[in-house]
């Protein structure tokens, strides 16, 4: 078998890594499989409001810390950065794809660099994307800043179990056992402890002479 009976053989297949090495035959026309272009236009429908979901935790009002901690970051603050980076994500990926259409069908692009006027775009040369040999990235891109973004807006769910204030002079900020058994004990500014002080966390019995509080 030559080269080009090899690279027409591999074409009809899908190439999206969702796969996990499994062969998807592609679809009539198209440069994916049936399944990945169902999950694509479903992502593509998704994502601004996604986006919108997201900009809503933006808004949140936060308390904020009293005191930082050096090295540790609070809770809220690793959010917000996470939230702020799937958003940014989401507007440079789709204006890329908006940017490789105009360019190779030689079209006039979104006048606007917005979600509603990217993702619309992309809406309607949705079957020439899907047909174009990067069809497989565009579809996985689009998978993954959808995964990226629900995991944002729902967080895996974690036991917490509230201890009292932070025993470190100066905080005051609420201690947390984290888990069912306990995995992390740390109060919501950074400081934590290490398991050899927990019962007496707990217990109250903590001085300042034993902190760790790191």
């Amino acid at each position: 078998m030559d080269d080009g009976e090899r690279d027409s053989q591999d074409l009809r297949f899908c190439r999206s890594q969702r796969h996990g090495g499994v062969a998807s035959r592609t679809a009539a026309g198209l440069s994916i499989c049936t399944e990945c272009r169902d999950e694509a236009e479903e992502n593509l429908v998704e994502l601004p409001q996604l986006y919108d979901m997201c900009a809503y935790m933006l808004d949140v009002p936060r308390q904020q810390p009293r005191e930082r901690v050096s090295g540790h970051r609070p809770r809220g603050i690793v959010l917000r950065d996470a939230v702020v980076s799937i958003r940014s994500d989401i507007l440079g990926v789709l204006a890329s794809w908006c940017g490789l259409v105009a360019s190779e069908r030689g079209v006039t692009g979104p006048d606007e660099l917005s979600i509603p006027r990217l993702s619309t775009f992309v809406q309607i040369h949705f079957g020439w994307l899907t047909a174009h040999p990067a069809g497989a990235d565009f579809t996985d891109e689009l998978a993954a800043l959808a995964e990226r973004a629900r995991a944002v807006l729902t967080p895996d769910p974690l036991t917490v179990m509230p201890l009292g204030p932070c025993p470190r002079p100066g905080c005051g900020w609420t201690l947390r056992a984290e888990g069912h058994p306990p995995k992390r004990i740390l109060c919501e500014a950074g400081h934590e402890w290490p398991p050899d002080q927990w019962l007496l966390l707990r217990g109250g019995r903590l001085d300042s002479s034993r902190e760790g509080g790191e």
